[in-house]
């Protein structure tokens, strides 16, 4: 691609005078100074790493608008096929290094085409480590050659290496193969050539295409992959990079937008706003406005080199000690605030888990699911069990005949409605009375059998039914949710047969009709990874008219040991099914779009909820107590938001008797608070999701933008998931206060974000984080020794500092506001921003 090269830096000599050009190294690797003349965009298969050696000026790298200022002592790379573009003020200089892919692959075989995410001007002065080490390998590397050194092959090599090896250890992301890059340049050159001599004019990808011999999808796809734009975005900032150096002359803007191709003005304007972040008035003001600073003027140093790589030099050789600082990852964002993708539903707020029957009517968990609706609010509350034995809902008399008691069901669905929510009511288990066998697959008394007697199972459900229709209308029941049995998944512990679970499925179906014919049924429940079970299911409710209304399964990220290619074997427990962890961080998600197939393969279009889910089926997992939960919860919701018709979250307590009660207060149960009613780290983050907008304005890895009532609110996470040893239950590197030690390796994460389309004016942003330096109740008992045992002051301050921690301060906009946000491992940050 033909394009004008800023000058090669050579000494100030008379070969300067005789414009004289010379390559200070081979074409591996070379130095070019950039002055403010050069104001062409550039991309080239070579990685570049560039230093600001003094003044100021603007930086673009054909990442959407992203447009950054730059300043003296900058630092920064721009990757393969890259487009950039820089403009310079007066007296500013900068130095380019570019160091070709063969070199890269030579020392560093392994990577095949490095990507990396290197912007120094985004980081604080306390955030420049990394920084300085590159600046240290850049500035010896460029003495190398000054004091040409470039003889000693094997020193400059190695001092080029040694940028690289810091380069890559700090700022290395993904990147596409090297091998689908090389069969791409070619054609990209032969595209930008084209697209460079002609942008003048009206320029369309069918023309492109034509002049090229290359099909327009083939285009497309190479531009957006390998350069990061599409097509119509680089002939855009082809032609912007023109305009702006035509801005310093004194033609108008009419005049420039038809010079450089735009159709209008008016579109040149939008242009440029949208790529530079101010009008083209608004910077031809700005360049035209007098200058402090001196033009260069590169008079000789004693060591021979300008005055102006003073700033650059000042690194040579500097003895930095062991820096203790860990790699980030860096995430840019650039959105415009007065646009919106859809409304949103929060249909995550549909659903919570109670436990089971009995549960409810104990007065702690009262307390602790009143608190949540005051704090969340959830639509319907769901309790299964409530034909466990301990509900007493069928009971003998002396004589042996059946007797119902609704006494405590009453109580239970009173508290719900007290609440303001309405009940989910799953009919199980089975009465013992009724049971052909009394296996359990809990340490509480649920029995998962088939019942003796299929009509006294009807009679039973009818009863009920009726009862409540008569306690509560027929008018409140249309409106409530009733499950006819458990999954029938179940069936594969051998705990009844499908035929069984067909005739008690039916059963119920046909008794709940029968009462009231608009009441809601959902079903089935089974995990929403069982596909030939749920095919299975719904055989069988087409073959016998008893489709549910809503399909529920559930989700706890599990997956039978065996099916993963390199899994470990399952180290199993009495507290837990024998079920591993799924490696795929996309669970919910994966899990979905299976069963919609599933649904579409029926011909049926029904909606989809999880009536249970969370993280894992262990009962004991230790990281549940931890701000790792508060991380999975955003991501859990926030990826999938909407997706599912409701989510049911389990579960509100850890006061739960499925397994036998632990004397821990911390030991790893489900529930958002711990038994004794601390908020857990999972609350807290729901407390902070209840904040969601109704508009969702965007959304990417890592973080999801709303606004409702002139407020927008910006959450943002750094999940990382279980290693392979604790996903199976090897529990080699856990402790009872070292919870952080099962994850896989990630680094801590840095957002960038752009904000425009505000008003201008005075902001007010509030910043809420949840992780292990605040907003976790666990890391709140580390850090006050973890005593085993809480009097009431620890408990309350406990409670005290459960709750996130919380910042504010006040920014300026002039339409747009920039924030950054770093993010350790396990941390959550909501962000809200009112005019």
């Amino acid at each position: 691609m033909p394009h004008k090269k800023g000058q090669r830096f050579t000494r100030y000599s008379e070969e300067v005078k005789q414009e004289a050009v010379r390559p200070l190294l081979s074409p591996e690797f070379e130095f070019v100074l950039i002055k403010p003349s050069d104001a062409a965009s550039k991309w080239h298969q070579q990685l570049e790493l560039i230093f600001v050696l003094q003044g100021t000026g603007w930086l673009h790298c054909g990442e959407g608008a992203a447009s950054y200022a730059i300043r003296e002592g900058d630092i920064f790379a721009v990757n393969s096929f890259q487009i950039r573009s820089i403009a310079l003020d007066q007296s500013a200089l900068a130095l380019s290094l570019t160091i070709s892919p063969t070199f890269i692959t030579s020392v560093c075989p392994e990577i095949t085409r490095p990507v990396v995410n290197c912007k120094s001007f985004l980081f604080s002065e306390d955030r420049q480590q990394p920084f300085d080490l590159l600046r240290r390998g850049f500035a010896n590397a460029f003495r190398a050659q000054y004091k040409n050194q470039s003889q000693l092959s094997i020193h400059l090599r190695g001092k080029l290496v040694s940028l690289l090896d810091d380069l890559f250890q700090h700022f290395l992301v993904d990147g596409p193969a090297i091998e689908e890059q090389n069969s791409a340049n070619e054609h990209l050159r032969a595209a930008t050539d084209y697209i460079h001599q002609h942008y003048q004019g009206n320029i369309t990808l069918a023309d492109l295409a034509k002049h090229t011999f290359l099909s327009s999808s083939y285009i497309s796809r190479i531009f957006h992959k390998f350069l990061g734009v599409t097509f119509k975005a680089y002939l855009s900032q082809v032609r912007l990079i023109h305009a702006t150096v035509l801005l310093g002359s004194e033609a108008t803007i009419t005049e420039i937008a038809y010079n450089t191709g735009f159709s209008s003005s008016h579109a040149f304007i939008e242009a440029y706003k949208q790529y530079r972040g101010l009008t083209p008035g608004q910077y031809r003001r700005n360049i035209k406005e007098p200058k402090i600073e001196k033009a260069v003027n590169p008079t000789e140093t004693v060591d021979g080199f300008s005055t102006a790589f003073s700033s650059l030099m000042r690194y040579a050789n500097v003895a930095y000690e062991e820096i203790n600082y860990q790699p980030v990852d860096t995430t840019e964002i650039t959105v415009d605030t007065k646009k919106t993708i859809k409304p949103l539903q929060h249909h995550w707020k549909r659903l919570m888990n109670a436990g089971y029957g009995k549960d409810l009517l104990n007065g702690s968990v009262q307390t602790q699911i009143a608190k949540l609706q005051r704090e969340v609010g959830f639509q319907y509350i769901r309790c299964k069990g409530i034909l466990d034995d301990d509900m007493m809902v069928l009971t003998t008399d002396v004589n042996g005949n059946p007797n119902y008691n609704f006494v405590y069901l009453d109580t239970v669905v009173d508290f719900i409605l007290s609440t303001g929510a309405m009940p989910m009511l799953e009919f199980s288990y089975m009465p013992a009375i009724l049971a052909q066998n009394k296996p359990s697959v809990f340490r509480r008394p649920s029995i998962i059998s088939a019942p003796r007697d299929i009509d006294q199972w009807g009679d039973l459900i009818t009863a009920i039914v009726q009862h409540l229709v008569q306690r509560y209308g027929q008018k409140s029941l249309r409106r409530w949710l009733f499950s006819p049995w458990c999954a029938p998944e179940f069936s594969g512990l051998g705990l009844f047969t499908r035929e069984e679970y067909t005739q008690i499925y039916l059963a119920s179906y046909r008794a709940i009709k029968s009462v009231c014919s608009d009441i809601i049924i959902c079903g089935p429940g089974n995990g929403i990874d069982s596909l030939e079970a749920n095919r299975w299911f719904l055989d069988m409710c087409k073959s016998e008219l008893c489709m549910p209304d809503i399909l529920s399964f559930r989700a706890f990220m599990s997956i039978v040991p065996g099916t993963e290619k390199d899994g470990l074997r399952l180290n199993r427990t009495n507290d837990a099914l024998d079920l591993a962890v799924s490696g795929d961080e996309q669970y919910l998600a994966v899990a979905l779009q299976a069963i919609r197939g599933v649904v579409k393969e029926q011909g049926l279009d029904l909606p989809v909820m999880l009536e249970e889910w969370s993280n894992n089926i262990w009962q004991r997992d230790l990281c549940n107590d931890t701000s790792y939960k508060s991380t999975y919860i955003f991501k859990a919701i926030l990826e999938n938001y909407d997706s599912y018709h409701a989510m049911g979250y389990f579960s509100a307590s850890d006061q739960m008797d499925e397994i036998a009660p632990a004397a821990e207060l911390f030991h790893g149960g489900f529930g958002l608070f711990t038994r004794n009613g601390l908020p857990k780290s999972a609350f807290r983050a729901m407390e902070l999701l209840n904040r969601i907008g109704d508009e969702l304005v965007a959304s990417g890895q890592g973080y999801f933008m709303t606004k409702k009532d002139g407020e927008l609110q910006i959450y943002l996470y750094n999940y990382t998931h279980y290693d392979m040893l604790y996903r199976y239950r090897h529990t080699t590197h856990l402790t009872k206060t070292e919870r952080y030690n099962v994850f896989n390796e990630k680094r801590p994460q840095s957002f960038h974000i752009r904000l425009d389309g505000l008003e201008e004016g005075k902001h007010t942003l509030r910043r809420y984080h949840i992780g292990p330096d605040g907003g976790s109740t666990f890391d709140a008992w580390i850090r006050m020794g973890a005593p085993e045992q809480l009097n009431q002051e620890e408990e309350h301050l406990l409670g005290h500092q459960s709750h996130p921690l919380y910042s504010r301060e006040t920014v300026h906009s002039d339409g747009s506001i920039t924030l950054h946000a770093h993010l350790q491992l396990h941390e959550v940050q909501l962000i809200t921003i009112t005019g």
